[in-house]
This record gives structure tokens, C-alpha cells and sequence, in this order.
């Protein structure tokens, strides 16, 4: 079965970004009302929580990542036979995988405490809190996991993502009257097991109408089962660096620096972290799409559209750095006050994290497609140690700032170029990564000149608040893009982008 992939791309991108502005709108409205009508730590407990969760769902080890990879091949011949077996291994695993988490969570409910430097909210039980917070993601590992991979591995995220939409709209708009009403931080948390119970259930009735035709049943051949075993390694490996640059982050900043600054960190993290998932959705809706190519096309082919696909988003991801370097610090002292609000260093320094991480996104998507995560185990394992040193050392010397630093060296050096490295060596073996690291060399030149001449006239404006975030958001929207425009509009990368743009919406049409 050969998908139809640029179709199915769009679909996807339209259900996805749905989802996730929407899941950005409402929290923030939610979290605003948290900071104000709560307190700023308890958003610091949310933040500590969902760091500690994280490490726990490193006991899936990538299995839910290896078996939807399995399942590209299976599905482009038509395979029911391997699919409904790698749906029975699936579940089998995600349950066990379950029991672990659940077990490594309650193990280490003595220790919460040592996360948290300074005072705990009064009247609040955290080790109830955590409990209600460890109960999310087991939700997740024992009801109906196999059914949403399926909707994955067929490039189907549209389906989930309309429940999605409408699971999180109710949980969000109970949290927001519970937080008005009550003020009880309890109930507000309560929401999150519910709401994904709520969205598993759903997810699995829609997968079985979908696809009937799939049943969890049959063996696996040993074959697939060593090469989902080896893939298995290397994706937890990788899982380790992502987890040293997003929840270890959070629990130094808790733990040396108090839930406050651990709440204002969070509060620029999460600015940064939307506008990461709403791109995200690109990236996820082509994942089907890009497995079903490399399971069908020649890697020269291959080769182009990734290099195509990567100009485009290197000009999405030298846009937003722009706008957040440009509005960070406005929004935050119009959101949550002055005395909340960093220093511009710190705006500046989330500002190039996000573009250091859209550098590496295209790259990775053809990287896990391909099937290449054990070749990049040992860069996973300096990434994650390099990291925590860092971690550990600049947080005593510079504070907030040596914990952005430590993330930004090491996924630049780790991640970025050791994973372009391995990607050409084992997949792309003719192509050349010369102008793989040359193109993203040109396009970050760009993107600084397009970003300070954009930062220098936003300058310039000096208003109201609410007034200097209107025109720096319109001068934002319209600057930068005209200068990508003239600096682009001869070259190659531009061209290509036009022809492929255009063979989309020929296809759609």
C-alpha cells in the first residue's frame, strides 16, 4: 500500500495545528489563572512533577517508536498478518512497561522532598499531588496503547487529533471554572487522568472502525523481534540525552533555585515550548509520509526532499527566533508582571535554543524513519553525561542562564552535528554532508542579520505596553519575511522550494 503522503501530510497539519494552538491557548489561560489566583508554586510543582514523569517513561525505552517504524514496511505490502502481530507485542510490552513505571514512581516518593529547595505551598499534600500526576502516563502505557500506533503507522494522526481537540477543550474548560471557583489544586490536577482516560477509550473505538481488519494476534518471526530489540537500544540511549535536556533542567532549577524560579524558568520554557509543539505538528504529520518514501524510494530522492523540506523549515524556525527575541520580553511583563520577568539575556538565549533545536528536527525525522537509532547510541550517552556536568557545574557559577548554556552546547555539538554525521555515514552514503553543515552554516548567517535588523527597529518603538507588543508583533509578521524574500528569491533552495510547494497543491487539487 503506498500512501498518499502529501495528502495525508496536509491533513494531518491542519487537524495538528488545531490541536495544538488550542493546547496552547487554553493551558496558558489556565496557567494565568493559576499564577494569580493559586500561586507561582504550584505551577513550580507542575513543572518539578512532569520532569520526574518524564524520567519514568524512560522505562519505555522506545519501544512504541521501534514497532511503528516496523510497521511502515508491513503496511506498504499489505502485511495484516505482521501488523496484527506487532500490535499483540505492542500491547504486551506497553503493559509491562506499565507495571515498571508504576512501581519506580511509588519507590521514589520518599526522596520528593530533596527535589524541592525552600517551602512547600501550605495545606498541600505533594505526595497526593504526585500520585494524581503518576497516575497520567499509566493511563497511557494500559488502556488501548496498540490502537493509536496503528493510526500513526497509517499517517491517520488526524483521528487522534480531533479527539484530542475535544477531550482537552472539556478538560481545560473544567480546570479553568475549577480554578475560578474553587481554587482547589487538587481538582485542577485530578483533570489530567481523567482526560486522557477519556482520550485512550475514544482513540481505540476509532482505530477499530478505521482498520478492522487488525487484531492483536500471531507471534512475531524472530527476525523483526531482534531488529526491534536492537533499534530498542539505541532509541532508549537517545531517550536519556533528550531527558538530560528537558526534565533534569527543571529539577537543578527546583532543587538549587527554589519552585518560584523554577515557575518563572517554566513560564519563559513554556513560551518557547509552544511555539515548539505547534511546529511540531509539520514535522509529526510527515513521519507516515517520510517511512512510507524510505521504505519505496531511492535514497537519492530522498536525499533532495529532505533538503528541500529543510530549507522551509529553516526559514519557519529563523521567523519564530526572530518574533521571540523580538517579543519575549514584552509578553512576559504584560502577562505575568515585572516581577516575574527575566533579564533580556535570558529572552536572547531561549530565543537561539529554540533555533539550535529546529536546526537538527528535519534531520532526526529522516534519522528515526530510516531506522537509525543504534548508530547514534554512543552521541546519546555524551550528550546526556555532558550535559548533567554542565548542568551541575554552571548552575553554581551563573545560575539560571548556565542551565540554557549547558542544554545549547551539547545538543549543538551532540545532537545536530555528531546525528548529521551518523545520518550520512549509515543512510545517505552518497550524498554530501559538506553542504549539509554549509546550508545550515548560510541559513543561521541569515537568520542573524534578518534577526538584528528586525530587533533594532522594534527597538525603537516605545509605548504603552499593550500598544509596543501590537507593533512589534505587526513589524515582526511583516520584516522578516520580506528580507528572507530578498535574500532568497534568486537562489536554488528558494526554487525548489516554489516546485515543491507547487507539486503539493497540484496533487491536492
Amino acid at each position: 500500500m503506498k500512501l498518499n503522503r502529501s495528502y495525508n501530510t496536509k491533513r494531518n497539519i491542519i487537524v495538528g495545528e488545531i490541536d495544538k494552538i488550542s493546547g496552547v491557548i487554553l493551558p496558558f489561560i489556565v496557567r494565568t489563572m493559576i499564577i494569580h489566583l493559586i500561586g507561582a508554586e504550584y505551577l513550580g510543582l507542575t513543572g518539578l512533577f512532569y520532569s520526574i514523569i518524564q524520567m519514568l517513561n524512560l522505562v519505555e525505552m522506545g519501544f512504541g517508536t521501534a514497532i511503528i517504524y516496523s510497521m511502515y514496511k508491513p503496511i506498504a505490502d499489505n502485511d495484516t498478518k505482521k501488523i496484527n502481530a506487532l500490535l499483540k507485542f505492542y500491547g504486551v510490552i506497553y503493559r509491562r512497561v506499565g507495571i515498571a513505571v508504576t512501581i519506580i514512581g511509588l519507590m521514589l516518593m520518599p526522596f520528593l522532598r530533596y527535589f524541592i529547595s525552600g517551602e512547600i505551598p501550605e495545606d498541600t499534600n505533594i505526595y497526593i499531588l504526585y500520585l494524581i500526576y503518576l497516575l497520567n502516563p499509566a493511563i497511557g502505557f494500559f488502556v488501548f496503547p496498540n490502537r493509536k500506533a496503528i493510526l500513526t503507522a497509517h499517517q491517520r494522526d488526524d483521528i487522534g487529533g480531533k479527539i484530542h481537540i475535544w477531550t482537552q477543550l472539556t478538560m481545560y474548560i473544567v480546570q479553568a471554572i475549577g480554578v475560578w471557583l474553587t481554587k482547589d489544586y487538587y481538582l485542577y490536577a485530578l483533570t489530567l487522568p481523567l482526560s486522557s482516560l477519556v482520550y485512550s477509550i475514544l482513540c481505540a473505538r476509532k482505530s477499530k472502525q478505521k482498520y478492522p481488519d487488525y487484531y492483536s494476534e500471531g507471534e512475531l518471526d524472530k527476525e523483526t523481534y531482534a531488529d526491534i530489540k536492537h533499534q530498542v537500544y539505541g532509541l532508549m540511549i537517545r531517550k536519556v540525552a533528550t531527558l538530560s535536556r528537558n526534565a533534569f533542567d527543571s529539577i537543578f532549577v527546583s532543587a538549587y533555585l527554589g519552585l518560584t524560579m523554577n515557575t518563572i524558568y517554566s513560564n519563559y520554557y513554556y513560551i518557547m515550548d509552544s511555539v515548539v509543539v505547534i511546529i511540531a505538528v509539520v514535522k509529526t504529520s510527515m513521519a507516515g509520509g517520510v517511512g512510507n518514501s524510505i521504505a519505496m524510494e531511492s535514497k537519492q530522492k530522498n536525499l533532495a526532499d529532505m533538503n528541500k523540506i529543510n530549507f522551509l523549515f529553516m526559514w519557519i524556525g529563523g521567523f519564530c527566533s526572530i518574533c521571540m527575541l523580538c517579543l519575549y520580553q514584552p509578553f512576559m511583563r504584560l502577562w505575568v508582571g515585572e516581577d516575574m520577568t527575566l533579564s533580556f539575556g535570558i529572552a536572547l538565549l531561549f530565543s537561539i535554543y529554540f533555533y539550535i533545536l529546529k536546526m537538527a528536527d528535519i534531520r532526526i525525522l529522516y534519522s528515526e524513519s530510516a531506522g537509525i537509532w543504534w548508530q547514534q547510541r554512543y552521541l546519546s550517552v555524551l550528550e546526556a553525561i555532558f550535559n548533567l556536568v554542565l548542568n551541575w557545574t554552571l548552575i553554581q557559577f551563573m545560575g539560571l542562564e548556565g542551565i540554557i548554556i549547558a542544554t545549547l552546547i551539547s545538543y549543538f555539538v551532540f545532537n545536530f552535528i555528531g546525528g548529521a554525521v551518523i545520518l550520512f555515514r549509515h543512510y545517505f552514503t552518497e550524498g554530501g554532508i559538506a553542504g549539509y553543515f554549509l546550508s545550515h552554516f548560510r541559513y543561521m548567517l541569515i537568520t542573524v542579520f534578518v534577526g538584528a535588523v528586525t530587533y533594532y527597529v522594534t527597538s525603537l518603538i516605545s509605548t504603552t505596553l499593550i500598544l509596543e507588543l501590537i507593533f512589534k508583533g505587526m513589524i515582526c509578521m511583516v520584516l522578516p519575511n520580506i528580507l528572507y524574500i530578498l535574500i532568497y528569491f534568486k537562489t536554488k533552495d528558494f526554487k525548489n522550494s516554489i516546485g515543491l510547494i507547487t507539486g503539493i497543491l497540484k496533487k491536492r487539487k
